[in-house]
């Protein structure tokens, strides 16, 4: 192969009582298998060559140097693929060169899934970031595949791993605005079904989804009806339901606030409504206040319905002066008598926003 990949280099020289000691700087081992890769052709090198310079110093490459001849081989590997094809010259260069340097062959395959696998990556990003994937494309990549003697596993889990990212990357920048419109959902499963990737997703991206397409519907007036089992008139929609929730209130009148240290300050007027944008939620400690009740809690256009253990309790949206959210729950001002507390855990910003908005959709 017709690559000057090494260059010539000095030998470290030993100092004065070192060379009258007859010391040998170990060092230069690599340094003179580097100058006879420099020097000669690869393939008329010999393994007793480098056992001469292993010999003379001292040492085991395999053992004492194994991260030098594993760049020997990486430096050879990359000038190969810079064309993103491997021939057959170039083959028989690198068996030669793993011979001479006594590389296993789990290293090599190693190195060579590192580099090819990276060449076949960065192709693969080229042609999928449109979002499309045609069948010149298709047949492209099963040739560079083959040119770079890659496993057909390996390349398949270098493109899953790439149309992942792309789809990743697509779906951040659709919701840097916390909102996911329709529009935006449906791009990014088209994507993901024409490049036949999976859309793998963890449990929290998969709840910050459903809360950013629940922003999005709250925004143009599309709050999501739900089906439950509460009598109320036809005209009354319900949209939160949580079980489990604490009702809360405090021991006296007097300790009542007005919300100016809580975590948000909502005066509700038409057209605002609540959402969360502080890295760290609040957490309010309920000792200085008495339980009233615990049951399931319930949001209509209209109301907040508590289907209590001991009885049932309503409060009127047009009674809310404003609320407060915690990460353990809601505290509502009302125009009078005791605040109410409700405690729950998970999506006290989503019952917050939904509040925010059936308030302000009545007033309006």
């Amino acid at each position: 192969m017709e690559h000057q990949i090494y260059a010539k280099k000095g030998l470290s020289k030993p100092s004065f009582i070192q060379k009258m000691m007859g010391f040998k700087i170990k060092d230069n081992a690599l340094i003179e298998v580097n100058n006879l890769l420099a020097e000669k052709e690869l393939r008329k090198i010999s393994v007793e060559e480098i056992h001469q310079i292993a010999d003379k110093y001292s040492v085991n490459f395999a053992t004492d140097y194994e991260l030098g001849t594993v760049d020997f081989y990486k430096s050879y590997l990359l000038v190969c693929l810079e064309d993103k094809f491997l021939s057959d010259d170039e083959l028989a260069d690198l068996k030669h060169l793993k011979f001479i340097l006594e590389l296993n062959d789990k290293k090599v395959n190693e190195i060579h899934q590192e580099l090819a696998g990276q060449v076949y990556k960065n192709e693969v990003e080229k042609l999928i970031e449109d979002g499309e994937l045609d069948e010149g494309e298709r047949v492209f990549m099963e040739k560079l595949q083959n040119d770079l003697k890659l496993p057909q596993e390996f390349a398949n889990r270098i493109y899953q791993q790439s149309g992942q990212e792309l789809i990743q990357n697509l779906m951040n920048k659709a919701i840097e605005d916390a909102k996911l419109n329709p529009q935006e959902e449906k791009e990014l499963y088209a994507i993901a079904q024409n490049l036949n990737a999976e859309l793998k997703f963890d449990d929290a991206t998969r709840s910050d989804l459903e809360k950013y397409k629940l922003y999005w519907q709250v925004e143009n007036d599309e709050l999501p009806e739900l089906i439950v089992d509460l009598n109320v008139p036809r005209n009354e929609k319900c949209y939160f339901m949580a079980q489990n929730v604490t009702w809360y209130e405090r021991n006296t009148m007097e300790e009542q606030k007005t919300f100016t240290n809580s975590t948000l300050r909502l005066k509700i007027a038409k057209g605002l409504y609540w959402r969360n944008h502080l890295e760290e939620d609040q957490y309010l400690d309920p000792q200085k206040w008495q339980v009233v009740d615990r049951g399931i809690l319930y949001l209509t256009n209209k109301r907040v319905f508590f289907r209590g253990d001991k009885s049932d309790k309503i409060l009127l949206l047009n009674r809310v002066l404003d609320f407060s959210v915690f990460s353990n729950g809601i505290e509502v001002e009302k125009d009078r008598d005791k605040n109410p507390f409700f405690s729950f855990e998970g999506s006290t910003d989503i019952f917050a926003m939904l509040l925010g908005k059936a308030i302000s959709q009545l007033k309006s």
